[in-house]
């Protein structure tokens, strides 16, 4: 980030610990914001103050189950107590498990629908809450949408179980926030962050599968958010859509 927009500023980003929330948390942390990370592996969070270099900027991690709604709950509690309003908030906790709907458990379909949009829901409300609690002068919410929640591509990875309709939920749920937010007469932006395949653990369950198809990676990501982050106060972005594309040398070869 160039500017100085933010500094000072508390964010909170869920699914800190690893791939696009630890590369967004160390981002806003160098930017000079105080970040609260919020992931079931808190320790992994901690050490990312490892990357930090001044500015102000701090990491602190707070362990939270997103299956969980009490956990939920309790984490957005100990922000407000510790940190007052929020400024930033960054919905980036997912799930995804490879699957064949119809050989999909009930477990798995729930724990899809559960933290892909029940969760970042919880977490919505509660985030918004602590913005409006604490009459920030401006917010911006990201939130780790897809293209998924937005179109099925064609491709040979038919295991997308639920996971497409829990972020087409996402895609309605975005548009309903900025409605409400636009009702309530606050001034935060609502930016949906919608990339395709990210080179991160998050690909691990489809192991060869997706190997030689062309994958973003959480730089990508990150650099995405913090563009939206930075526009001025009167311009809102409220989709960025980014796809890998594949790269040919002059010859045509790959």
């Amino acid at each position: 980030m160039s500017s100085t927009l933010w500094k000072s500023k508390v964010a909170v980003v869920t699914g800190a610990s690893v791939g696009i929330g630890a590369e967004v948390a160390v981002r806003l942390a160098n930017a000079g914001i105080t970040v609260v990370g919020l992931a079931r592996r808190a320790e992994l969070i901690d050490d990312l103050n490892k990357k930090v270099h001044g500015n102000g900027g701090q990491i602190h991690s707070y362990r939270c189950d997103m299956a969980n709604e009490e956990n939920i709950g309790k984490a957005f509690a100990w922000i407000g107590e510790h940190f007052g309003g929020i400024s930033i908030l960054v919905c980036n906790a997912g799930v995804l498990k490879a699957n064949f709907i119809v050989e999909s458990s009930n477990a798995d379909l729930k724990q899809l629908y559960d933290i892909n949009a029940y969760a970042t829901t919880i977490c919505l409300r509660e985030g918004l809450k602590l913005m409006r609690n604490g009459k920030v002068d401006k917010g911006h919410i990201m939130v780790l949408n897809s293209i998924l929640g937005h179109r099925i591509p064609d491709v040979a990875v038919p295991l997308f179980s639920v996971y497409p309709a829990t972020k087409h939920a996402i895609t309605g749920l975005c548009q309903t926030l900025r409605q409400e937010i636009h009702f309530l007469k606050l001034n935060i932006k609502l930016t949906s962050i919608n990339p395709g395949m990210v080179d991160t653990d998050f690909l691990n369950v489809y192991s060869h599968t997706v190997a030689d198809l062309p994958k973003l990676n959480a730089v990508d990501v990150a650099d995405a958010i913090m563009y939206a982050l930075e526009t001025p106060n009167h311009v809102q972005v409220e989709d960025i859509t980014l796809q890998a594309m594949r790269r040919y040398d002059t010859a045509g070869n790959l």
